[in-house]
């Protein structure tokens, strides 16, 4: 039994002794739970490692038999298409073929419209062109009558003017003899009556100058009297020839304005003959450009239907699809992993290589430390007795450090080099007594070895 912490190192061995025990305790009911689960984590892994051979083999025969069933189907899914393009080529073919037709028929049809439209547009040109020369040969004889008439109208009127001048030419003349007949008739009355007078004057029997005179007054005045009447014969004579020369320019400008009637008649039916002349040519060149622009247009439209026709039959023919042919046909699995087919299972197909199967390891338990290797002195264990002489040294020590420390204190208040102190040491000596215990308790220390094992 040890005393204030010393002289204490058999007990620590018997502490460390019943440790040891412990921990042996301890650590076989930690391995011995270890190894149950660890035998339990084997079996489960062993099971495992059975059934994942299993699983895998049934998943590489899923997975052969996913190939197989994949090659089949792609090879139907093939043929199918094939089938399917091949019934849709032959009906783009025969819709094709069908449209074509149809646009043979239509552009047999728009020919066919076309023709009846040139024939009606060529007949209305050709009711045009008889409407304009009836048009114009009514026209012409209308305007040969309107000048005809113009001109016999004007003839009338020129014999009228001619009749009329003639008439009253002739009454001028007739007026103009019956002045010159009664002239003479006035001048034979004169003569007579002078005669008269002359005799009268003779018969009075008068001579000499009296009767001279007399005869001569007589023979005056019946020359006077002629003088007279020859005077108003020369007047009416004269105003005869005026009426004539007027009646005679009256009948030019009559027949100056009967000419000019015939020229204007014959003007105008030059102007407006010429004017249906060039009305009746201008009509033959619309008539002429007509049938041209007719027979242009019937080329275009011709030409047209002709394209329509084409770009109709290039768009059928766009419409046909490209003639099928066979994918390039998939790989048999059977065929191209049959170098890994075991021979030995002959009655299955392996296409995929089998890995190795191994036997599973058997168990091999956690290696269990050994007590006495391992446990055995792993608290280490002390010298009792190097430890009792290092707790007496250690003691000593004590005893040394706590005279220096308490002749230290005394020294304090002495001056330094003193002669005496508490226990009558100097301060020099309480350093002394303070270093011998600080040696006395690191010598100490070296006695207390351990001995302990490395697990």
């Amino acid at each position: 039994m040890g005393f204030l912490g010393f002289f204490d190192a058999a007990d620590r061995n018997a502490e460390n002794r019943s440790a040891e025990y412990g921990d042996w305790n301890k650590y076989t009911a930690a391995y011995d739970a270890r190894d149950k689960i660890n035998r339990e984590q084997y079996a489960e892994a062993e099971r495992k490692y059975e059934a994942d051979i299993v699983n895998n083999e049934d998943n590489l025969r899923r997975t052969e038999k996913e190939r197989i069933q994949k090659y089949q189907s792609e090879v139907d899914i093939q043929n199918f298409q094939f089938d399917q393009a091949g019934r849709a080529y032959d009906k783009s073919v025969e819709q094709a073929e069908t449209q074509k037709e149809f646009n043979r028929i239509a552009q047999r049809a728009s020919l066919f419209e076309q023709n009846a439209k040139k024939n009606d547009d060529l007949l209305a040109v050709m009711f045009d062109e008889n409407d304009t020369l009836l048009e114009h040969s009514f026209a012409s004889t209308g305007l040969r009558v309107d000048r005809q008439n113009k001109l016999a109208a004007a003839s009338f009127q020129e014999a009228r003017f001619t009749a009329k001048n003639t008439a009253d030419t002739g009454l001028y003349d007739i007026e103009r003899r019956k002045a010159r007949s009664e002239s003479r008739i006035e001048t034979q009355k004169a003569i007579i009556e002078g005669m008269k007078a002359a005799g009268t004057v003779r018969a009075r029997g008068n001579t000499g100058r009296t009767a001279a005179k007399g005869a001569l007054a007589v023979m005056a005045e019946s020359g006077a009297l002629r003088a007279s009447i020859a005077n108003g014969l020369m007047y009416a004579e004269q105003g005869i020839d005026l009426n004539i020369a007027q009646l005679r320019d009256m009948l030019i400008l009559d027949q100056t304005m009967v000419l000019a009637a015939r020229n204007t008649a014959n003007n105008e039916f030059t102007i407006k003959d010429n004017k249906l002349d060039a009305s009746l040519a201008a009509d033959r060149m619309k008539l002429s450009a007509s049938r041209d622009s007719i027979r242009a247009r019937d080329k275009i439209v011709r030409q047209n239907i002709f394209n329509a026709r084409r770009q109709a039959d290039m768009a059928a023919e766009a419409q046909v699809l490209l003639q099928p042919e066979r994918m390039p046909a998939p790989v048999d699995p059977r065929e191209f992993y049959k170098e890994y087919d075991d021979p030995e299972t002959e009655d299955y197909l392996e296409l995929f290589k089998r890995p190795e199967i191994y036997p599973f390891p058997e168990y091999v338990p956690e290696p269990k430390l050994d007590f006495e290797r391992d446990f055995h002195y792993s608290r280490g264990r002390e010298n009792v007795a190097a430890s009792n002489f290092g707790d007496v040294l250690k003691i000593g020590g004590m005893a040394a450090t706590a005279v220096g420390g308490i002749a230290s204190i005394g020294a304090m208040g002495a001056a330094a080099g003193a002669s005496s102190g508490v226990f009558g040491i100097t301060a020099a000596g309480a350093k002394t007594f303070g270093t011998i215990g600080a040696g006395l308790s690191s010598a100490a220390s070296n006695f207390y070895p351990q001995y302990q094992r490395q697990r």
